[in-house]
């Protein structure tokens, strides 16, 4: 490896500018696309950070019809206000828009429409740890209702794989646990349930956890 003293400065310089003479056309092309790139990633989340806030306005909107029950009102939405399908529709791609979609899900869950919260409810995915894993375990309940256990045992175990927590975890190896068990797979059952009382020992599903695992293995 060279000294740095070895090092003629001013040829490099000169070398440099003969190379950039050379080649000056292909660099401001490639300076030109660069400047395009950047600008165009900085007006994409300049304009997502805008359509996301101007979608949690809309959402906040619906919120009275959705905890109030008013599932279809929050859906369709009226003069006053945009629904959830015209929110999900139009702010695809941002944060609100996903929520938006997640609470249509829901909604359409709540009104036992469960092929149109299958349909809505596969498009959401969250890295998020709560909203994410009850997102993929809502999506279980429909499956579940409309008797396609395998499909709802799959999402279950989405919903318990998608972040280790107190908070979700247990609440979805029970409704793992029940799945399993309508299809006679006990032993699949006893394992979701002997997992609630190990791992997670203070969570309300514990509590009754040792009373199922013994009917189970009484069967």
């Amino acid at each position: 490896m060279a000294d740095l003293e070895d090092f003629d400065v001013q040829d490099i310089a000169v070398r440099i500018q003969d190379k950039f003479e050379d080649n000056k056309n292909y660099i401001y092309i490639a300076l030109g696309i660069i400047a395009v790139a950047v600008a165009g990633f900085w007006f994409y989340n300049t304009n997502k950070e805008a359509k996301n806030a101007e979608a949690n306005g809309l959402i906040w909107k619906q919120e009275s019809n959705f905890s109030n029950g008013n599932f279809q009102g929050a859906i369709d939405g009226d003069i006053n206000a945009a629904g959830y399908v015209t929110i999900s529709d139009e702010y695809n791609g941002t944060y609100a828009g996903d929520i938006a979609t997640y609470n249509m899900g829901v909604s359409y869950l709540n009104l036992g429409q469960f092929q149109n919260a299958i349909a809505t409810l596969e498009d959401v995915s969250f890295d998020d740890v709560v909203i994410g894993a009850i997102a993929k375990g809502a999506l279980g309940d429909a499956y579940l209702e409309l008797g396609e256990i395998d499909n709802a045992i799959s999402s279950y175990t989405d919903a318990v794989n998608h972040n280790d927590n107190e908070f979700t975890v247990p609440v979805y190896l029970k409704k793992l646990a029940i799945a399993h068990e309508q299809v006679k797979e006990n032993g699949k059952a006893i394992a979701a349930y002997k997992r609630i009382v190990a791992d997670y020992p203070a969570s309300k599903e514990a509590k009754d956890a040792a009373k199922y695992i013994a009917m189970l293995e009484a069967k």
